[in-house]
């Protein structure tokens, strides 16, 4: 007989089981006459064009990695950068991007849908077909993205009984058919005009696959969440409007959510999409990883990130994903979003310069390797370029800069995490024909390498390309030793495994790279055993003979192994030898001595007299190194396919086109063969490496070419940078022009005006009884979810005017609950500010989830004085009562809105109010009855753009302006005031030489300040409640040289802006950084305003700029 204890147990269990079935089956959904069957890609009709196995997509037939970077259009408002980040990203090594397509950005209002200017998508995918990027489509409808509502539009929002996302409350959906009513409304509007880019089309379209939903979990650590119906109903739209290429999932983390069943009974319950996807973030910055999310973080403080966070995430993610079954068999490993960064939030009192230290120059390029040793070939950063959430575009978590210390700063600067990266990029897609197709080597067979420092190979892979000595083998090298040495040996091990050959490695703590081995070259003589140092490039001569750049190492020799019998045609120095390695007499180590220089090797074999392909190494150093750059042809189609069918492997996708180093960026141009060269003012020579040029011009490129430390018979030029007249001048007129502003760009003078409440067209503000203090409408009701929000209080006191013993004491307090800031004024007096935000769950002005509204409450006291300014009140005019009188006051509340939630995962938080929750003046000579409220505000379904406006009905008026000489300045009983003054723009263009000068807006004090440019909301300061001081003016906004640029200020503050302790400082200059120049190949971007004259030699700090020149190479 069981026992009570055991009966217990079988009885949880069982009821555990049947809500589990229950839940099951309540997700299944309704839509029956929907099966996965009905949406997946056509294979047959398209796979000649787009195909994929468990290893990558194949485009035209050619394996294809995929290696992508997050790009928001909708964060740059400025359309005419657009193609300068794009190429910058395919200067970074980049093929593809993945694009998120805000549906509220398009949609200021119900029915209407806007496409043009900054929001035309058209051109923005006919600008990536143009470009060669590939495109993965992410049109939601939600996004999350830390944009307001998730990307979902205001006017959806306000509605609110439909169920957003299907969320009936925090961790419990319910299908809404009118919520998906209006989701295929608008898949209705954007995606014909997607489907007109895809590659399917056979019109070398961009569009590769389409994203349905995101983060939409089917489980979340087995608790079923996700809403088949959801998904059916999305994927069915999507088909129904057009969409052809392959669609994808993104988990939020792996929970195998969606996947397509083998099992045909399963295949037609469970609905999947063609491609499991999932997100990776890795390292959160301690005052983001979940548990500060219950516990509050130090916001000053960032400690540094530990390996163990890294290793547990993802050395075991190939074994974990593959174990999901059915079709993540057939399908390639593919992470929509890579941590390439992170987001910064209010309240932090470090900035994004200090995050991008945290994470390390290197720290995206150890996600590349980590990734793709564990077989993933398809993969997006997010972000590679943040950009900026101008206006109020952004969500409750992140202020006006949205830089996500991304590779791309938000200022334009290309990093040094992307020029490491690139490296890691290059190799990738040098090399794309072995590293497309791999299998991981398992730690219980043979592997053919070992190190002498713990934790510094985390995978050994084999390719499925294979030479005479058996397949390729990639080592992943990735150092994260305990002893944080940079120095170690290599073992590279023969089949037996012994030891055949010792290398000297260097590679920096919390660094990675791939080590090629068991490679054969073009040259079959030629086998490499193992490289200990980063190869970065790989290209062939028109005679086969192969050619690699390679990394010359920091500290200690450069060192690689070879087998056969080869030998040192020609090198570029002395020291420079082959060694027998005296563990195998068949392995030579090739060894560059420690401190080098930029130089080279030939390797040449010959067998039985034949004169046979050489190798041509070229190394080059860490600063050269950081301004590499590789134009690849990349972009597959049907006749590029046709053409390359009789080619080796080595003659297709991966074979370079164009290499250069010595400029700060560099573009190749292929339709027109000239180079877009980006250079600093220390930079002077550029090296250029052409491929595919037939044997006349390669002839002509070396008679017409200096004798090179690279070695002969090489397709190398050297370009002149900034050397014509032209090119000169404009060096020196730019070089002038930072100069003279570096201190601040002179302004032309200053007008300001003051906000009249008075003016504003008030609405009534009823509560919800006449006993409660709660409001029953808030921002989003009134469609206020812009900035600010201002409310217009009133009521009467009792003439106390005889009673001395109050004269000094406090006869009013006003009791107030808000989000999230606020400036409150009676009578026309300051009497305070306030802040109601957390960036921990379950507290008052929570930036995300459940929000307790009922705490969070504070009481301004009104002090005498602002009951006695009654009879001066402004805007009235009226006089003051009659001694004996009941005395009316007016309360002013500005109340400034961080933004609407994002809604994410299974969190239903997007109507969290904001604005005036709920108020109650109290007091002894309170005339009962008296107190009623008002408010105004900007209604942003009626604008065309929802998410630019200051949220000041009057934000716009040219009435009132007077010219002043006092400089912007807050003096609190002032209330709101208006500042705006003029300047002229940096020097932009002579002919074909253009300067890039990124500028800067720096201000400082313990204020609030909106920042205006040429009528762009670009800024939202708030003193110390937020970390950000250096505002991003960007350079499509600004007007050039010969024209003058309008900025306006809205300032106001509980504290005067006056003396040495809260002073007021607005300038616009140069942004003033790190490594300038690029003198030391880090090019952090970071800024510098305020370092001392030693720091600022040792930091080679100045401010950033460029000039754009283009040459032709057509010989």
């Amino acid at each position: 007989m069981p026992g009570p204890i055991s009966t217990a147990l079988v009885l949880t269990l069982g009821l555990a089981l049947s809500i589990h079935q229950y839940l099951e089956h309540r997700v299944q959904g309704a839509l029956t006459d929907i099966h996965t069957c009905d949406t997946l890609y056509d294979k047959k009709k398209y796979g000649h064009i787009l195909d994929y196995d468990r290893h990558s997509l194949i485009l035209h037939g050619q394996p294809t990695l995929i290696i992508s970077g997050e790009f928001h259009y909708w964060r740059l408002p400025d359309k005419s950068r657009w193609r300068p980040i794009l190429e910058q990203y395919r200067s970074a090594g980049l093929n593809c991007i993945r694009i998120y397509f805000h549906w509220g950005f398009h949609s200021p209002s119900e029915g209407k849908y806007l496409f043009n200017g900054n929001r035309d998508i058209d051109y923005l995918l006919q600008l990536c077909q143009e470009i060669g990027l590939y495109v993965l489509a992410a049109p939601g409808p939600y996004i999350c993205a830390e944009t307001q509502a998730g990307g979902f539009p205001i006017w959806l929002a306000a509605k609110r009984e439909i169920r957003l996302r299907h969320m009936k409350t925090n961790l419990w959906k319910e299908y809404d058919p009118e919520f998906m009513k209006h989701c295929i409304q608008y898949f209705e509007n954007i995606l014909p005009i997607l489907a007109k880019h895809q590659i399917t089309n056979g019109n070398d379209g961009c569009i590769i696959g389409l994203q349905i939903e995101n983060e939409s979990f089917q489980h979340v650590f087995g608790y079923p969440i996700g809403l088949h119906d959801d998904m059916k109903a999305l994927a069915k739209s999507a088909r129904d409007c057009g969409i052809t290429v392959p669609f994808f999932t993104n988990d939020g983390f792996e929970q195998g959510s969606f996947i397509v069943k083998d099992d045909p009974k399963r295949k037609k319950k469970d609905f999947g999409i063609d491609l499991y996807g999932f997100d990776k973030y890795v390292v959160f910055t301690p005052n983001s990883e979940p548990t500060s999310w219950v516990v509050g973080r130090d916001p000053s403080h960032l400690e540094e990130w530990s390996p163990s966070t890294v290793m547990s995430e993802l050395d075991k993610m190939e074994k974990k994903v593959r174990s999901f079954g059915h079709a993540n068999h057939r399908t390639p490993i593919f992470i929509p979003e890579l941590q390439g960064g992170w987001f910064n939030h209010y309240g932090i009192q470090y900035t994004y310069d200090a995050i991008y230290r945290f994470y390390g120059d290197q720290y995206t390029r150890l996600m590349l390797d980590t990734v793709v040793s564990q077989g993933c070939t398809m993969l997006n950063f997010y972000m590679f370029y943040g950009g900026t959430n101008w206006g109020t575009i952004g969500d409750s978590d992140v202020y006006t800069s949205y830089d996500y210390s991304a590779c791309i700063r938000e200022h334009g600067l290309m990093s040094g995490r992307l020029r490491k990266l690139r490296q890691g990029i290059l190799f990738l897609q040098s090399f794309s024909d072995i590293m497309v197709r791999t299998d991981a080597v398992e730690p219980s067979k043979a592997v053919s390498v070992q190190s002498s420092l713990e934790n510094t190979i985390c995978q050994q892979r084999r390719s499925h390309v294979t030479g005479n000595q058996g397949p390729a083998e990639l080592t992943f090298i990735r150092n994260f030793s305990s002893q944080k040495l940079d120095r170690f040996e290599l073992r590279a091990l023969s089949t037996a495994g012994r030891v055949a050959a010792r290398l000297s490695c260097n590679l920096a703590y919390k660094s990675s790279f791939i080590a090629l081995g068991n490679y054969i070259t073009s040259n079959s003589d030629i086998h490499l055993v193992l490289s200990a140092t980063p190869i970065l490039i790989r290209g062939f001569s028109n005679d086969d003979n192969e050619i690699w750049i390679t990394a010359l190492a920091t500290s200690g020799p450069t060192e690689m192994a070879f087998s056969g019998k080869i030998s040192i045609k020609e090198a570029g120095m002395g020291g420079i030898h082959l060694r027998e390695s005296p563990e195998d007499a068949s392995v030579k180590v090739l060894a560059i001595p420690e401190g080098s220089k930029n130089t080279h090797v030939i390797l040449s074999s010959a067998a039985n007299g034949l004169p046979k392909p050489s190798l041509h190494i070229i190394f080059l150093d860490t600063i050269t190194l950081s301004t590499l750059y590789c134009y690849y042809d990349n972009r597959h189609s049907a006749i590029a396919s046709d053409g390359q069918k009789s080619q080796s492997t080595r003659g297709m996708a991966s074979s370079p086109r164009i290499v250069t180093w010595g400029s700060y960026n560099s573009r190749y141009n292929p339709d027109q063969d000239t180079l877009i060269v980006e250079s600093t003012a220390s930079q002077k020579e550029l090296s250029v490496l052409s491929f595919g040029k037939s044997d006349e011009q390669i002839t002509s490129i070396n008679n017409n070419s200096k004798v090179s430390i690279y070695g002969s018979n090489l397709p190398y030029q050297v370009l002149s940078l900034k050397s014509n007249q032209e090119a000169t001048q404009a060096q020196q007129s730019t070089a002038l022009w930072i100069d003279r502003n570096r201190q601040g760009i002179p302004f032309t003078g200053w007008e300001t005006r003051i906000t009249d409440f008075s003016s504003y067209d008030w609405k009534d503000c009823p509560k919800e009884s006449s006993n409660s203090d709660v409001f029953q409408k808030v921002n989003l009701d009134f469609k206020f979810t812009s900035g600010h929000i201002i409310y217009r209080g009133k009521f009467k006191t009792r003439d106390s005017s005889q009673d001395s013993p109050l004269r000094n004491k406090n006869l009013v307090s006003i009791k107030i609950n808000m989000r999230n800031r606020v400036i409150a004024f009676v009578n026309g007096v300051c009497i305070g500010s306030h802040m109601t935000y957390s960036r921990q769950l379950f507290s008052p002005g929570a930036k995300m989830g459940y929000d307790p509204v009922s705490f969070g409450s504070h009481t301004f006291m009104v002090p005498r004085e602002a009951l006695e300014a009654v009879s001066t009140r402004r805007g009235t005019g009226a006089p003051g009562p009659l001694e004996g009188d009941d005395q009316e006051h007016e309360v002013i509340l500005v109340i400034d809105s961080f933004g609407l939630s994002r809604q994410p995962f299974v969190v239903d938080d997007i109507r969290n109010p904001r604005g005036l929750l709920s108020a109650r003046i109290y007091g002894k000579d309170l005339v009962k009855g008296s107190e009623s409220w008002q408010v105004a505000g900007v209604n942003v379904t009626k604008l065309d753009m929802a998410y630019e406006s200051t949220g000041f009905p009057d934000e716009h008026s040219q009435q009132g302006w007077v010219a002043t000489t006092e400089r912007p300045r807050v003096v609190p009983d002032n209330g709101v005031t208006w500042w705006r003054t003029r300047f002229e723009g940096p020097p932009s263009c002579v002919t074909s030489t253009k300067a890039n000068i990124p500028l800067c807006c720096r201000i400082e004090g313990e204020f609030s300040a909106m920042i205006i440019l040429n009528d762009v909301l670009v800024g939202r300061f708030f003193g110390s409640d937020s970390p950000q001081h250096d505002f991003y003016l960007m350079d499509g906004l600004v007007h050039k040289e010969g024209q003058l640029n309008e900025l306006k200020v809205m300032m106001y503050g509980s504290k005067e802006t006056i003396g040495d302790i809260n002073q007021a400082h607005l300038r616009i200059l140069p942004w003033i950084v790190e490594d300038a120049q690029g003198d030391l190949g880090q090019w952090s971007g970071n800024a510098a305003f305020e370092v001392d004259s030693a720091q600022e030699k040792d930091l080679q700090v100045g401010p950033f700029w460029t000039l754009e020149e283009t040459f032709s190479l057509k010989a």
